[in-house]
């Protein structure tokens, strides 16, 4: 009988998560990940692989732990104006969270793009797209029911609000200060009227 893990997987993958978002790829070493971890060399291999597989599996988590609900509050708002209200709010809180790394790890590993694996470029670029879709078919919902004039780029606007979006979890690594971020997200339903 081989011997019992000693760890959760999805709390070591949630710390793993949390050190690249934190330290970002290359400034994350394996005894960074083991001591984060609360696993052994041996463990950390067995169960995630190499640090790069264990880097896209914390992407992948990231997306469904964060990106998932940021795209739900977009997917599911009443109105345009009110789901960025409601997204950028959000949006700050996450990325001032006392308790988090600060910033978002798709921005944070987006400024070291080059020196990424295929793979995890692939997966960071998807989420991307997948946020500028979603600001588009929010905008494109608002000018259907009346809410934004038909003359609204709503593609444009999309990327406006996604240069936005990583702007300020830049914003909220460097600075973490929670004014400015709150005077951005409370402008940004403005810019449509």
């Amino acid at each position: 009988m081989g011997r019992r893990k000693e760890f959760v997987r999805e709390e070591a993958l949630r710390s793993a998560m949390r050190t690249f978002w934190s330290k970002g790829y290359d400034g994350t070493s394996i005894p960074d990940l083991m001591h984060s971890m609360c696993i052994s060399r041996s463990s950390l291999y067995e169960t995630f692989g190499d640090k790069q597989s264990l880097l896209n599996e914390a992407v992948k988590y990231y997306s469904e732990l964060v990106g998932e609900k940021k795209r739900g509050i977009l997917a599911n708002a009443k109105s345009a104006k009110q789901g960025l209200t409601d997204y950028f709010r959000y949006h700050t809180e996450a990325a001032l969270a006392e308790n988090g790394p600060g910033g978002c790890l798709i921005t944070n590993l987006s400024i070291f793009y080059d020196y990424l694996g295929d793979e995890t470029k692939t997966l960071i670029e998807e989420r991307i797209e997948t946020l500028e879709e979603a600001f588009y078919n929010l905008l494109e919902k608002g000018k259907e029911n009346g809410e934004l004039a038909s003359t609204v780029n709503s593609r444009k606007t999309a990327r406006l609000l996604l240069a936005m979006n990583h702007g300020m979890n830049v914003l909220a690594r460097v600075k973490g200060n929670s004014c400015i971020m709150k005077d951005i997200s409370e402008s940004i339903p403005h810019l449509l009227t």
